[in-house]
């Protein structure tokens, strides 16, 4: 199991892209800690994986008390973790232009996109410290990289949360990363785009491999790397790594 021995925290678990990164990680030998605010939908992520693979965490990452009892399952789950998956978002609006965007979503977005990733990180500092070689994973977005009309406080705050994990590479004495997930086929990328064929689209275990990847311990890939996980569909994750 080429993640075997691995502790992974996975915000954003009740649904999507986390949830799917979950069962992905636990299936090559992970142990995984699964956060979201939705409990009913956090226990539905980890109802199939094997017993004792992953801890259900609910709770709300923008307050104190929602990151604590994440940073509190850690340290009673053995105080280390390796892996931090920064899979939780909101969408917020979309098709309303920046001059006339409403304040409260501006807010709502900015705090669940970037400052409960801050914050919790904070808290998570000294776990990942315990690690022998500690990774944080950022989940982007092609309008967090590039301007787009219409996207709001959404592409902005992806815009921010890539100067958030450029910025922790300078600090951070493990790797960081950056992976923007292209268009998948999750709930939030339904409402985002509506009209869209959810069937043209890769599902979440389809571009798992470079969160795999980037997630062992022997990944050779440079820290402050930015990835496009569509161009590891189909690859295989531990090529060059001497594990199988």
């Amino acid at each position: 199991m080429p993640l075997s021995g691995r502790t992974i925290l996975v915000t954003g678990a009740s649904s999507g892209i986390g949830r799917g990164l979950c069962s992905a990680y636990v299936d090559s030998g992970a142990r995984v800690f699964a956060t979201g605010r939705n409990e009913a939908e956090v226990l539905t992520t980890i109802a199939d994986l094997p017993e004792g693979s992953a801890v259900s965490i609910p709770a709300d990452l923008t307050t104190d008390a929602g990151r604590r009892r994440v940073a509190t399952a850690i340290d009673h789950g053995g105080g280390a973790l390796d892996v931090a998956v920064h899979a939780a978002g909101l969408l917020g609006p979309r098709d309303i232009p920046l001059v006339e965007y409403p304040e409260p979503e501006w807010r709502s977005v900015f705090e669940i996109n970037v400052t409960s990733v801050h914050l919790l990180h904070q808290l998570l500092a000294p776990y990942l410290e315990a690690a022998v070689l500690p990774v944080v994973i950022g989940l982007s977005s092609t309008v967090g990289r590039e301007g787009r009309a219409g996207w709001g406080m959404y592409a902005v705050s992806k815009h921010a949360l890539e100067g958030w994990l450029a910025t922790l590479v300078q600090e951070f004495r493990g790797k960081v990363f950056s992976v923007n997930p292209g268009g998948t086929r999750t709930p939030m990328r339904a409402v985002a785009v509506p009209d869209e064929d959810p069937m043209t689209l890769p599902t979440a275990e389809d571009i798992a491999p470079i969160f795999l990847r980037l997630a062992h311990a022997a990944n050779p890939e440079p820290t402050g790397a930015l990835f496009e996980a569509r161009d590891w569909i189909g690859m295989d994750p531990w090529e060059g790594l001497g594990t199988r």
